[in-house]
């Protein structure tokens, strides 16, 4: 059985933030509080998530 890769979705429901919110955590795009930012690093680490796909944020 092989387990899939955590994705951003997965981050946010996790952390009880938006996708968006998430993903704009790892891009440094966009300011977030520290506790959101916590909040979405520990439930990254939590489901082994290190961040988004190189080839998919190139896009």
């Amino acid at each position: 059985m092989t387990s899939r890769r955590a994705t951003i979705a997965d981050v946010a429901r996790e952390a009880a933030v938006s996708p968006s919110t998430a993903s704009v955590v790892f891009s440094g795009k966009t300011p977030v509080s520290d506790a959101t930012r916590r909040r979405v690093t520990e439930a990254a680490a939590r489901l082994g998530y290190t961040g988004p796909d190189p080839r998919a944020a190139s896009l």
